[in-house]
């Protein structure tokens, strides 16, 4: 499993990690957010900076079109009074047009609408000294919001514009979420829009946006703003489906991996089951081989110890036939007796050879295998017993294959019985720290299995006897086991021998011939 997220096994990370993503949507959400409303902002205040300066530009030239009118009549007329009026229909924010004459600072024409004054003339005459014919100057206005353009025509003549601020804006040029400032070097000039909050809230910010209006004779300045809630910066609908459909996802993919740990479980644990049961058969043959060459060998032992004895019954029956013969007794109720010894004996004879040749014939011929293989296989088998007494099993084993002609499962068993009895040793020294090792090496032509263990060892008048068959020094032991195994291991060419450890405890060696180079084929077909 991702260890990436087992965070999702537990609730309270499970809530931890939806909290930390659900702030991190909040912070990417409020930023992309901020960043369309900075951009609303800049591109709202781009907009009215460039309409106010077209109509500021037209300022400039309305005055020189009334110069150029003035100009080109001696005496004003009736044809200035009409241009000055038109003007004052078509463009709105122009409240009043005054013509002076300098430099006495008379008003000779006047033009105004119903926002417009007629203008003190001598503060024309003022602001105009010192200009050169044909240059502007901006100028203040006593009224809140005005202010005035005015222009020297002549050494006689000067016109003056009075404008109305407010009217710079039209219609729905303004959002309704601006606040605007209209400012000259001396102050604001005009406020209008939405109110600024006496106090900030919780997170809430103002965006601005702040340029001069393009004109040489009207230094105004712009200023817009914006001010943001939270509410703004983080909509709540979209956060809140945002956690919705983040929780779900977090709660699936959790009940994913739930599933996904009880299969890996499951699976581990019918694994588990498989191994057990394939070692419980292996054991289970083992076992049943291991009473079959107990027969085998008990048989053979049998066999061996009851020849002696009919033999003797045979040739002593015999003889006493020939010596009934001799004396005259022959056909008689004791050579009757004699004859029917001899055919039982012959018959109990037959029997044992039958015997003998059945065991002889009993065990598969041996084929080229890994000793490292079925080493291994025998310990992990014996492992599980040995773990339940509470014995340490050890394994060393070496990194190439070492092949040798042998039976399999023999030898497994004969493995099998020197760690049961390695085993056996611990547990009757009653030892804490019981441990039994399991080697393999090679040992010139030969390989070596060595079984050792920290036990009781093998008492001086036991070891000669060890092998010997119905011998045991266990009170409810047959005697066969360790006969079994050397006959085994003498069938396949090798031997086996005990001895007690230098540090205590007994060792049993097995060696086993080293299958030749061209014998190693038969291992690729096992």
């Amino acid at each position: 499993m991702p260890r990436r997220l087992t965070f999702l096994h537990s609730a309270a990370a499970l809530a931890g990690g939806w909290l930390l993503m659900l702030a991190a949507f909040g912070l990417y959400s409020a930023t992309g957010h901020r960043q369309a409303l900075e951009q609303d902002v800049s591109e709202s205040g781009r907009s009215l900076q460039r309409a106010i300066s077209q109509r500021v530009a037209q300022h400039d030239a309305h005055l020189t079109s009334l110069s150029a009118l003035g100009l080109a009549q001696a005496q004003p007329s009736a044809d200035f009074d009409l241009v000055a009026r038109s003007i004052l229909r078509f463009y709105p924010r122009v409240v009043a047009i005054d013509l002076i004459r300098l430099p006495a600072g008379e008003v000779v024409s006047s033009a105004r609408s119903a926002d417009g004054a007629t203008v003190d003339p001598a503060q024309v005459a003022k602001a105009v000294e010192g200009l050169a014919s044909g240059k502007a100057v901006y100028g203040a206005d006593t009224r809140s919001g005005h202010y005035r353009l005015m222009k020297r025509m002549n050494d006689t003549l000067a016109v003056s514009l009075d404008i109305d601020g407010a009217k710079l804006i039209e219609g729905e040029e303004l959002p309704r979420w601006a606040a605007l400032t209209l400012a000259t070097a001396d102050g604001p000039l005009i406020e209008s829009g939405a109110k600024q909050p006496a106090a900030s809230s919780f997170l809430a910010r103002t965006i601005r946006f702040d340029a001069p209006i393009a004109s040489a004779t009207q230094p105004l300045r712009l200023s817009l703003q914006r001010h943001v809630t939270l509410a703004e910066l983080l909509p709540v609908q979209p956060l809140a489906l945002f956690a919705a459909v983040l929780l779900a996802g977090l709660v699936l993919v959790r009940s994913l991996l739930r599933h996904r740990q009880d299969a890996a479980t499951a699976r581990a644990a019918a694994e588990a089951a498989s191994r057990r049961e394939a070692l419980r058969q292996h054991e289970t043959k083992l076992a049943h081989a291991l009473r079959i060459n107990s027969m085998g060998e008990m048989a053979s032992g049998i066999a061996h110890e009851l020849t002696q004895p009919l033999t003797a019954l045979l040739s002593q029956s015999q003889a006493g036939r020939r010596i009934a013969a001799a004396n005259g007794l022959q056909d008689t109720p004791i050579d009757t007796v004699l004859a029917a010894n001899v055919l039982q004996a012959k018959r109990a004879a037959d029997i044992l050879v039958r015997l003998r040749a059945y065991v002889g014939k009993s065990a598969e011929a041996p084929g080229v295998h890994d000793l490292c293989r079925h080493v291994a296989d025998i310990v992990a088998l014996s492992r599980i017993d040995l773990d339940r007494r509470g014995i340490a099993l050890d394994l060393d084993l070496p990194d190439a294959p070492a092949l040798a002609r042998i039976d399999p499962v023999e030898i497994e068993q004969v493995i099998h019985n020197l760690v049961r009895n390695a085993a056996d040793a611990v547990d009757q020294a009653g030892r804490a720290d019981g441990r039994v090792s399991v080697s393999l090496r090679a040992a010139g032509q030969s390989y070596e299995i060595t079984v050792s263990d920290n036990g009781t060892g093998i008492a001086d008048d036991v070891l000669p006897r060890l092998f010997e068959p119905f011998f045991s020094s266990k009170p409810d032991g047959m005697g066969l086991g360790l006969s079994l195994c050397e006959s085994i291991v003498e069938r396949f060419d090798g031997s086996i021998a005990a001895a007690n450890g230098a540090g205590g405890g007994a060792v049993f060696t097995v060696r086993l011939p080293a299958a030749h180079e061209t014998q190693t084929q038969e291992e690729a077909a096992e």
